[in-house]
């Protein structure tokens, strides 16, 4: 061996030796701290994580708002190019076999996504779309994945929220926007997503539905791909929590459907109304409706105000049960007392009732309304007995719903009254209310003077339904005794068995409530519009043991159906029908609801078939008429007399001349509709139809025993049943 060669050998070994022992310094022992230099080089970033927006349920737990996420997808076409010539096939290749596992596992089809693919420079990054489904996503990952195709990338780009029962309590849940002009310090983003509520639940619990954002480090190469990397940081999203409401959506949907049908039928401008459980105080349904709610987008529904929370009126009579709650509670009247009515002169203003009824029990000042008898309880209980009880019962405060937009209604204060306040607060002049104040104070008559905290959300949930944060009743304060409470539930069963809403009494269930009528005051002034009204009904059942109030009013119903007799009282009664005839109400037994679901057929062989129509309407069958005119007499009907027939079964009655039809007087004209009408003019277009008109009750017509149209005799009795 020659000595250049074992030069070359020691040269280049000793130079192997230290190459080794520096790179062990270097990597083991570490002497010189290179983190900064690390850290220098590869520079994380952060991705915000976006939190779930939390669920909203009824009280039953049906789904009624969700959220779904929407992912933006991209091609790195540069990746592609690369991937194909590694696998020896063509760009176009690689392409077409992109387009298919993305049109096979999404909504869009191949051709959309090869022409995004042949977009511009064919190498660089390009967007296939933003609104893929996660479950769309996963399905293109594994697709992706199976047949190892190149290029893919995909990060979180926006949220909707779903509406899975549509506009039914629209209003009340609100809705919400999207916002991504945020900054985020911890994440140096300039632009953060979120959806933000606007309005309604959605703005008022927004911090709960909204949840917080999470952050993850990522390194990228120079491809811009993930790369990964040791010691990168992570904080998760805390999704947000879901909520349960009290309202049930069955409920719910019962009154907006009733609210429309008024609608329509009365001409009304807005309605609304409020259902509470006064023993719990829990919202079982609010709903406020206009005309137009069922013709636009519903996206323009949910951003409307609430109107039972919003939508200020004088509540007209419907507050003379609170004066009377006060006079009995201060012991300012006996049940046993009369007092007058008609007109009376308190200083120089002159009150007048409707009717002159003469003396009047303090049972009979409520059920025939009685301006004449609160006023005076009002001079009984002075000014500030009065004013501290309607501050007790909420009047002029918003309630402790913390509902988004909620107003407070109008209730002047002490030290504003003047010589007439006092006796038009006492029957609900020269102040306002919203259905849901109003609704909340008449549950404290209906529970025996407690004034109960409202609750519209049951409970807090996380994402697998558990309550995270559970909801109870709770008493404010007790604003009248038991039995002031109990006595006052007396005088509202009045109103329904004999008095102004005597119409809409139920034989098979108490009702109790109060009518009222109330002229619009024109704004910024003390007087009132004319011809413009709020018809409003507060009502309970059932009176024994109340189990909801129901608050009813329409704004500006059409003239004839601007009293609260005539519109809100029988829009409450159909509100009442329908939610004791839901599957899962026990307010009525099973066996007493079957009872009402049938009626037994009467026997109607040989009457004329206007007389027929008659009975049968006033009994509520479905029924049709077959054979000749309705001149005619029943010569045969289907079901036969005393059959068990179904509600809203149709009862067919056969026409003909019969034994009678001979000699039966001619007619001589057609029954007019006396309906909405004063009992005066109905009697004055009687006499000219030459009808003999039987009056039970008075004020205005709420109904009559021949229907409108049919054919009539010479004196031809009607019964008609009038109430204010």
């Amino acid at each position: 061996m020659s000595s250049r060669y074992k030069l070359l050998v020691i040269v280049f070994g000793l130079a192997s030796f230290i190459w080794g022992m520096y790179l062990f310094s270097i990597q083991i022992l570490a002497p010189i701290d290179m983190t900064t230099i690390i850290d220098g080089r590869y520079i994380p970033r952060k991705e915000i994580l976006i939190p779930n927006r939390g669920s909203i349920y009824d009280a039953n737990g049906s789904l009624m708002v969700s959220s779904i996420r929407y992912y933006q997808l991209d091609i790195d076409r540069g990746a592609v190019n690369g991937w194909a010539k590694n696998n020896g096939s063509s760009l176009e290749q690689g392409y077409h076999q992109i387009a298919k596992a993305i049109a096979d596992n999404s909504s869009l089809k191949e051709a959309d996504v090869l022409k995004r693919l042949n977009m511009g420079n064919k190498l660089t990054s390009i967007q296939i779309g933003n609104k893929f489904r996660e479950s769309e996503l996963d399905r293109i990952i594994k697709a992706f994945n199976t047949e190892k195709l190149p290029g893919l990338s995909h990060t979180f780009a926006s949220m909707k929220r779903l509406y899975s029962k549509d506009i039914v309590a629209g209003r009340v849940i609100g809705a919400v926007r999207e916002e991504s002009d945020g900054h985020d310090p911890v994440t140096l983003s300039k632009s953060l997503y979120k959806l933000s509520g606007i309005c309604g639940i959605e703005a008022s619990h927004n911090d709960i539905l909204a949840g917080e954002y999470g952050w993850r480090e990522y390194l990228e190469d120079a491809k811009h791909r993930k790369v990964p990397y040791p010691n990168l940081h992570e904080k998760s999203p805390v999704n947000g929590l879901g909520i349960r409401l009290t309202i049930d959506a069955n409920i719910q949907e019962v009154v907006e459907n009733a609210l429309f049908e008024g609608l329509a039928k009365y001409s009304a401008k807005n309605a609304g109304a409020v259902v509470m459980d006064p023993k719990t105080g829990k919202v079982l349904a609010m709903a406020g409706v206009s005309s137009e709610d069922r013709h636009i987008h519903p996206n323009l529904v949910r951003v409307k105000a609430n109107i039972p929370s919003t939508f200020m009126y004088e509540p007209g009579s419907t507050i003379k049960p609170f004066t009377m709650l006060a006079a009995i509670d201060h012991k300012v009247v006996r049940p046993t007392e009369y007092l007058p009515s008609g007109t009376y002169q308190a200083g120089r203003r002159t009150i007048r009732d409707t009717h002159n009824y003469g003396s009047l029990l303090p049972i009979d000042v409520i059920s025939k309304s009685s301006n004449v008898g609160v006023a005076i309880l009002a001079e009984r209980l002075g000014r500030s007995k009065l004013y501290e009880k309607f501050i007790s019962y909420g009047f002029g405060q918003k309630t402790p719903l913390n509902l988004y937009g909620e107003t407070s209604g109008q209730f002047a204060k002490l030290a504003n009254w003047d010589g007439y306040t006092l006796h038009s607060v006492s029957f609900g002049q020269g102040m306002s209310v919203t259905a849901l104040q109003q609704t909340v104070s008449m549950c404290a008559i209906a529970n025996g003077g407690k004034m109960m905290k409202p609750m519209l959300i049951d409970a807090y949930l996380d994402e697998a339904g558990q309550v995270m944060e559970q909801f109870e009743p709770s008493i404010l304060r007790q604003v009248s005794s038991k039995t002031a409470a109990d006595t006052l539930l007396t005088y509202l069963q009045a109103v329904v068995d004999y008095g102004t809403g005597k119409h809409i009494k139920m034989n098979y269930v108490t009702l109790g409530g109060k009518t009222g009528t109330a002229q619009k005051n024109v704004e910024g002034t003390r007087g009132y519009s004319s011809g413009k009204y709020t018809s409003v009904f507060a009502g309970l059942f059932p009176v024994e043991n109340p189990r909801m109030v129901v608050v009813v009013f329409y704004d500006e119903p059409a003239s004839g159906y601007h009293y609260g007799s005539t519109s809100a009282a029988p829009t409450f009664r159909k509100i009442v029908e329908d939610i004791l005839f839901m599957p899962n109400c026990d307010i009525l037994a099973f066996n007493d609801r079957l009872k009402q679901t049938s009626l037994t057929m009467p026997d109607l062989t040989g009457k004329r078939i206007g007389d027929a129509k008659a009975i049968l309407d006033s009994y509520g069958f479905v029924y049709k008429v077959d054979g000749a005119d309705s001149l005619n007499v029943v010569i045969d009907q289907f079901p036969k007399a005393n059959v068990s027939v179904e509600r809203g079964h149709r009862v067919t009655l056969k026409a003909g001349k019969g034994t009678a039809a001979a000699t039966k007087p001619q007619p001589n004209g057609q029954m007019p509709d006396l309906r909405g009408l004063s009992l005066r003019k109905a009697l004055a277009m009687a006499s000219v139809h030459k009808l003999k008109i039987n009056v039970q009750g008075s004020g205005i017509v709420q109904s009559q025993s021949i229907a409108p149209g049919t054919k009539i005799y010479p004196g031809a009795a009607c019964m008609v049943e009038a109430s204010l």
